[in-house]
């Protein structure tokens, strides 16, 4: 039985009124990096709640509500040199992006209808979906993993710029999973817990571009 359910349509719709629909799925995130001593990887399970609802409000076409728990994806590249795929970017929930009704490959990201919702919960635990690279979360790295001031931006077309000649980036990809959330490893290759106001004292030697992408919220949620 796949892990990403659809609440019972039977008690939904028994209720007057209701106007919503839930969903839960937990998404393994895998980043493989080609490097000159051979492929690398890392991964992160992640737990999604979506509530979709299935009428609009004072006129507004019918919207969605995610909750994301989970943390970054950490790849240690060289010694001491990790590229980190972001809880940031196009669309972080990921796996109904990757799904339309009556299609089994990515067809567009941020699609999220209740029929690509329901297409989606058709996907047994063990699915593996490739995500495309206009659909990845942000990616980046620090020249010095243990000074957030020396974070910056990665291109996920051209690692080599990041980390040298020989290094590409292989494949992102989604899996259904029934795995436990990961935690813990973002704070162990950091060297500190995101949001634990050890980045008070540079907060105003920083720009707004790395404010942003050191946001707690890019690192774990709970």
């Amino acid at each position: 039985m796949p892990l990403f359910r659809l609440l019972p349509l039977v008690l939904l719709l028994a209720l007057p009124g209701c106007r919503d629909e839930e969903f839960d799925w937990r998404q393994r995130i895998t980043v493989t990096v080609e490097t000159p001593a051979g492929e690398v990887s890392g991964f992160s399970v992640q737990s999604l709640h979506v509530t979709k609802a299935l009428k609009g409000y004072a006129g507004q076409p019918p919207g969605s509500h995610t909750e994301l728990r989970g943390e970054a994806v950490a790849v240690e590249v060289a010694a001491e040199r990790y590229l980190f795929l972001l809880l940031e970017g196009p669309d972080v929930w990921l796996l109904p992006s990757l799904v339309r009704p009556g299609l089994g490959e990515y067809a567009g990201y941020g699609v999220r209808t209740i029929e690509v919702l329901r297409a989606a919960g058709a996907l047994p635990t063990g699915t593996v979906l490739p995500i495309p690279p206009d659909g990845l979360p942000l990616l980046v790295t620090f020249d010095d993993v243990a000074d957030p001031k020396t974070v910056r931006r990665v291109e996920p077309s051209d690692l080599a710029v990041s980390f040298g000649p020989g290094v590409a980036l292989t494949s992102v990809t989604l899996e259904i999973t029934d795995e436990a959330v990961t935690e813990g490893r973002v704070e162990e290759v950091l060297g500190r817990k995101p949001g634990d106001g050890s980045l008070d004292g540079i907060w105003n030697e920083i720009s707004s571009d790395a404010r942003k992408i050191l946001s707690s919220v890019n690192w774990v949620r709970k």
